[in-house]
C-alpha cells in the first residue's frame, strides 16, 4: 500500500505511523526513521520531542532515550531552526554539525542523517528524519524527495486527524444542544 494512502485511510495512529516509517526505511535501506514534534516550554523556548520511530534490526532504538525529549533547539541545534522552519531539509554527517548536536548524534551511532520539516496548516509542526548508522553518505535528490513526500503525507494525515477531532467535538456539542432543546420542549 502507498504510504500516503495508508496514512490518510488509517489516520495518524501509532501503529499506522510506525508501519509507514518502516515501509520508507526498508525501501531506502536506512537504519532509523523517526518523527519529532515541536513544543514550547513554559518560558516560551522552542523544544522538540521524539514521538515515533522505526529501526532496522541492526540499529539501536532511541525512542526511550530521555536525551531526545524536551530538546531545546536554541541550545542543541540552533542551526536547524532557520532551514526547517522555512521548509528546507537538514542533512550531513554528525561531524558537520557544531557541538552539542554533534555529540548527541554521534551517541546514537549516526553516520549520516537527513531531516525534513513537517508543516501543518502553515505551521512548522516538527520533523521526520532518516539515519544511516553504517555509512557516511551524501543523500541523493531522489532520497530527499522521498523524505519530503513522507513529510507531506504525515502533514496531511495530521491535518486529517485534527479535522476529525474538531468534527467529533462539533457533533458532541450539537447532540448536547438537541438534548437540551428536547428537554425544554417536553
Amino acid at each position: 500500500m502507498n504510504v500516503s494512502q495508508l496514512l490518510l485511510e488509517r489516520g495518524f495512529e501509532t501503529a499506522t505511523v510506525s508501519e509507514a516509517l518502516g515501509q520508507v526505511g526498508v525501501a531506502l535501506d536506512v537504519d532509523r526513521v523517526y518523527i519529532f514534534e515541536n513544543a514550547t516550554s513554559p518560558t516560551g523556548e522552542l523544544l522538540c520531542n521524539q514521538r515515533y520511530e522505526w529501526t532496522a534490526a541492526a540499529a539501536s532504538a532511541q525512542l526511550d532515550n530521555p536525551e531526545l525529549q524536551n530538546v531545546p533547539y536554541s541550545e542543541v541545534m540552533p542551526s536547524w531552526v532557520a532551514p526547517l522552519s522555512s521548509g528546507k531539509a537538514v542533512q550531513g554527517p554528525p561531524r558537520a554539525f557544531p557541538s552539542p548536536a554533534r555529540e548527541l548524534l554521534e551517541a546514537q551511532d549516526i553516520r549520516s542523517l537527513l531531516v525534513c520539516p513537517i508543516t501543518v496548516g502553515g505551521e512548522w509542526w516538527g520533523f521526520v528524519g532518516f539515519d544511516d548508522c553504517r555509512t557516511e553518505r551524501k543523500w541523493p535528490p531522489t532520497e530527499v524527495s522521498v523524505l519530503q513526500a513522507l513529510s507531506n503525507a504525515l502533514a496531511g494525515s495530521l491535518r486529517h486527524a485534527r479535522l476529525r477531532s474538531m468534527l467529533s467535538g462539533v457533533q458532541s456539542q450539537l447532540r448536547t444542544i438537541i438534548q437540551r432543546c428536547e428537554t425544554t420542549a417536553s
